[in-house]
């Protein structure tokens, strides 16, 4: 059986960021191997599904993480995010965020999934890491003195930390009794992307409909569209880029001026995930395997960001002090931290579907009524605007004797 100090399962966004994150204790000996089921990469692109078509939307704080990490040409892969304008269809309400005007260089920034693939490895794939592509972590058994990982075709792995990080798409935590809460929107998230007779000039949107929210995000020269659409009304709505189009102008507004251009969507189904418990011995769970949110607030990979800063944070400090991995107390009290931001986040997301979408007239009356006064109160606007960047929550990516 061979024998590892930490198994990383899943070699997606959060799983190779990991990796990257992790490399001040790798280049000290820590030995690490990677389990994915996708192909081994090739030069320059990974295979994990993480890395589609789609574009991830990063905080100010993500960006602080990322930039920690240091990696060649992650700048000019971003579309940043100047300014942003929050709507509610068919009321007055209406709040304007300039980043400059607040003192800020950006809110943020939009990435391709396939780029920030294409960086990650480019970063991490020289470090001494045990690659383990093309194959699938069955199982996982608790040791007295870790876990031990089955593999599809029946090779054994001892591991002391086991962190999972494959997106949830396992079922690996049922192996150790985990369970996971779940909550369906009962809607999809259509993504696609946009073309607008006006540039978008690093402008972010999102208008809340009667039928859920429509995000865009500033994405090269075109815009990323993030639509939800409630399951029981999607036969009768628009099916095709050509019938959105009219439909989408009239329920967002021609705030870039007219629709130029639609692509074919990928659809997702909204389910909140969150997993009763994340860590045992020798076991952390990460990212959407610990915790998966309704893309309303845009915070879902920032959240898992912010969960991995202080788990490889710790990971890196406790490594260089004794070349040991931290004990299972000093994993839980990191767990329990990121399952306090996971309850606190999910709850906004939750919190603003329920305030947005009630048809209520006080209550649509009192968010425009809000949306103004945040509008016409800087100081208000500056909190929300802090909030949203994630610059409220002391999260370290690096001990700084650890950056490289």
């Amino acid at each position: 059986m061979a024998r590892f100090e930490l198994v990383v399962v899943g070699g997606g966004m959060v799983g190779m960021t990991l990796i990257a994150a992790l490399q001040p204790a790798i280049e000290q000996g820590l030995g690490v191997t990677l389990i994915d089921p996708a192909p081994q990469p090739e030069q320059r692109l990974p295979a994990s599904p993480s890395f589609d078509g789609r574009a991830t939307a990063l905080s100010a704080q993500a960006l602080q993480v990322f930039s920690a990490l240091k990696m060649a040409h992650f700048e000019q892969a971003l579309s940043n995010i100047q300014a942003i304008e929050v709507s509610d269809r068919g009321q007055a309400g209406l709040l304007q965020l300039h980043a400059r005007e607040m003192g800020f260089q950006r809110f943020g920034a939009v990435i391709a999934n396939a780029d920030l693939g294409a960086l990650l490895w480019q970063k991490i794939h020289s470090l001494p890491v045990h690659w383990r592509f093309n194959s699938h972590a069955a199982k996982l058994t608790p040791q007295p003195n870790g876990q031990s990982v089955t593999l599809s075709d029946g090779t054994h792995l001892h591991a002391d930390l086991v962190i999972l990080c494959d997106g949830g798409r396992s079922k690996l935590h049922e192996s150790l009794g985990f369970s996971l809460q779940e909550n369906s929107f009962q809607a999809v998230a259509r993504v696609a992307s946009l073309t607008t007779a006006k540039a978008h000039q690093g402008k972010a949107f999102e208008r809340f409909t009667e039928l859920g929210p429509i995000a865009l995000l500033p994405f090269g020269q075109a815009s990323t569209l993030v639509w939800t659409v409630p399951q029981n009304r999607i036969d009768t709505l628009p099916n095709s880029p050509a019938t959105a189009i009219p439909w989408l102008e009239k329920s967002f507004g021609q705030r870039l001026g007219r629709i130029t251009g639609l692509s074919d969507w990928s659809e997702y189904p909204l389910i909140e995930r969150q997993m009763a418990t994340a860590c045992s011995h020798g076991f952390l769970a990460l990212g959407n395997a610990a915790a998966t949110l309704h893309p309303v607030a845009g915070q879902g990979f920032n959240l898992a960001l912010r969960g991995l800063a202080r788990s490889a944070n710790l990971i890196n400090s406790q490594y260089h002090q004794d070349r040991h991995l931290p004990t299972f107390s000093q994993l839980n009290d990191v767990a329990t931290t990121i399952a306090r931001d996971q309850t606190k986040t999910a709850g906004v997301s939750r919190e603003l579907i329920r305030l947005f979408q009630s048809s209520a007239p006080l209550l649509r009356w009192g968010r425009g009524l809000g949306l103004n006064s945040l509008d016409r109160h800087p100081s208000l606007a500056q909190g929300v605007a802090l909030t949203g960047m994630g610059l409220l929550e002391d999260v370290p990516v690096l001990a700084p004797a650890y950056a490289t």
